[in-house]
């Protein structure tokens, strides 16, 4: 379980300058799957909150207004998004000798739900307070996204390689636009005015 001792600004900052070593330290946790997934669901929770909030701040483009003003469609998106992110990419990650335990990728993707809540706070203070600063922001968020998302692909399906991650991530953004499309069809996000498409 997780150590009373944890300091989670020091573990936010080593998986920026350390990520593989932040994921080692996160997995040495050992958390049962089924708390993970209670989570995810808390933290999507909070994701949808935080968006709606931030589409406030910051209006999306009409045609995707529909989407997200619905706060329920809107944690189904979130939600279901990562439900199926994890899947897609443990299955492609299996495709590519990857580990055969979901648990590890499942801790490690949570931690990175997290901190993306952690953003968006950060983004929508800096919209606010610092407008000149939000674009860099944004851009830092999304540069250092993919930078630990590689390195936990890499660490959470034991694949040794950001290589291999680089490959396994293409392969699950396919599955998981798939995915995501029957999501939206099933939700009728096409009724409000958005393409199934999207």
């Amino acid at each position: 379980m997780i150590p009373a001792t944890v300091n989670w600004t020091q573990l936010a900052l080593e998986t920026l300058r350390n990520p593989k070593g932040a994921a080692a330290e996160i997995m040495s946790w050992q958390i049962p799957r089924s708390v993970l997934w209670m989570a995810a669901a808390l933290i999507a929770i909070l994701s949808t909150f935080m968006s709606t909030l931030s589409n406030m701040v910051i209006p999306v483009p009409a045609p995707l207004t529909g989407m997200v003003s619905n706060p329920f469609t809107l944690f189904m998106i979130i939600a279901g998004g990562f439900i199926i992110t994890v899947h897609a990419l443990f299955w492609a990650g299996r495709a590519f000798g990857g580990s055969e335990d979901m648990s590890d990728l499942l801790a490690l993707l949570v931690w990175m739900q997290t901190l993306r809540v952690v953003a968006q706070v950060a983004i929508i203070l800096s919209v606010l307070l610092l407008p000149v600063l939000a674009s860099f922001l944004v851009l830092f968020v999304a540069a250092a996204t993919l930078w630990v998302f590689l390195n936990f692909i890499s660490v959470g399906l034991q694949l040794n390689s950001l290589m291999r991650a680089f490959f396994v991530l293409i392969a699950g953004a396919v599955a998981m636009s798939l995915g995501l499309s029957f999501i939206l069809s099933m939700i009728g996000v096409g009724a409000m005015g958005v393409p199934s498409n999207v």
